[in-house]
């Protein structure tokens, strides 16, 4: 029986050996967006990507997220996550590398490929692919006959990707307009791609679902509440497609720091967490056309913060984590991707990865 409306499959058998803080079937990776503190350097910025990717290979996690960014000092020391990832993939054994995501409107599917079966083959076949259509007018630079028609581009481009992958051959026009039958070369190792649609809308939720996709999604301006019925949405349309409702992965962006003393976690997530938030913010506003004062940005910062840290974070105590957690779980997220370079000293994050690793293994039951 299948319960759309909580986005998950109802076994009462099941319910009753259920236990909060044992959630087997949630996986848990780690996703980096970007540190934009002035005094730290790049070097150290990806010193400190460096040594939570080993630290989630060794440690038993799924995967790790590279984003793609532009032109903005947020999020751009990963201007290029295929090269991050091939950086990546023999410093590790068993971690899955993946995007969050290919600006596919950006790159010609034959590129991404390319690009990516490369990846493939270095890390013996560990690459998971998220496609998003781009947001920013600015970065549209790199592709500016794309930009408005990226929502419908993005979808027509995701099946040729997964046909190139698979070694098939697409007709692409070159120069003059004479056509060409184009194979991707090098093969990758995995014969199909795994692939994830980044989106926050119901409408992005219930695509995904239909096409067999997985999602990869973030609490931006929304509760647990408030995913759990986009969550629902996704297991219907797979429903609908004919496809198995409770296959798919729903993965979600959380910031996240675990530690059993809430007055240090404060300490130490507060000023970074606002000044990401407000870095953050600022483009968004640019690119929806609004011209907001610091008061307002301030005022916005304020509550974003308070909101975050209480309902959409996973700060705190193991045992409060774990609610979090739980409360994921029951919504239909079945993938949490814990983000941690927002700006919190890295000490401090390496001294608590501890306690991370053991919230992580207590889900598994380990």
């Amino acid at each position: 029986m299948t319960d759309f409306l909580a986005g998950k499959q109802v076994d009462p058998k099941k319910d009753e050996q259920t236990k909060p803080g044992l959630n087997p079937d949630m996986a848990f990776s780690f996703l980096f967006f970007s540190d934009v503190r002035k005094t730290v350097s790049n070097k150290e910025k990806y010193q400190f990507t460096r040594q939570l990717v080993e630290f989630a290979d060794q440690a038993g996690f799924e995967a790790v997220y590279f984003p793609e960014r532009h032109f903005s000092e947020f999020g751009s020391i990963y201007a290029n996550n295929s090269l991050m990832a091939a950086y990546f993939a023999p410093l590790t054994e068993r971690i899955r590398l993946r995007t969050a995501a290919v600006t596919i409107t950006l790159h010609h599917p034959v590129e991404i490929v390319e690009n990516w079966a490369m990846v493939d083959i270095l890390s013996g076949g560990r690459v998971d692919l998220g496609f998003g259509n781009g947001w920013a007018k600015k970065d549209f630079i790199l592709s500016p006959d794309t930009y408005e028609n990226r929502v419908d581009l993005r979808n027509e481009r995701i099946p040729m990707v997964q046909q190139l992958w698979r070694g098939e051959a697409i007709d692409y026009p070159g120069p003059g307009g004479e056509m060409f039958s184009v194979q991707a070369f090098p093969q990758p190792i995995q014969a199909d791609l795994n692939v994830w649609y980044v989106t926050q809308s119901e409408s992005g939720f219930e695509y995904a679902g239909k096409m067999g996709y997985n999602v990869f999604t973030m609490l931006y301006g929304i509760d647990l509440d408030a995913l759990e019925e986009k969550t629902a949405v996704y297991r219907k349309a797979r429903e609908e497609a004919g496809l198995d409702p409770m296959k798919g992965t729903i993965s979600l962006m959380m910031h996240t720091f675990v530690h059993p003393d809430l007055e240090l976690v404060q300490s130490v997530v507060e000023k970074p967490f606002k000044e990401y938030i407000k870095s953050s913010l600022k483009p968004h506003m640019m690119a929806a056309g609004k011209d907001v004062s610091e008061q307002e940005i301030t005022k916005m910062v304020d509550y974003s913060y308070a909101r975050y840290f209480n309902t959409a974070g996973i700060f705190g105590s193991r045992e409060d984590c774990q609610k979090q957690i739980d409360k994921a779980a029951s919504v239909g997220v079945n993938e949490i991707a814990f983000l941690q370079d927002f700006g919190i000293d890295y000490q401090a994050v390496v001294g608590a990865l501890g306690n991370l690793e053991q919230l992580v293994r207590d889900n598994k039951g380990l």
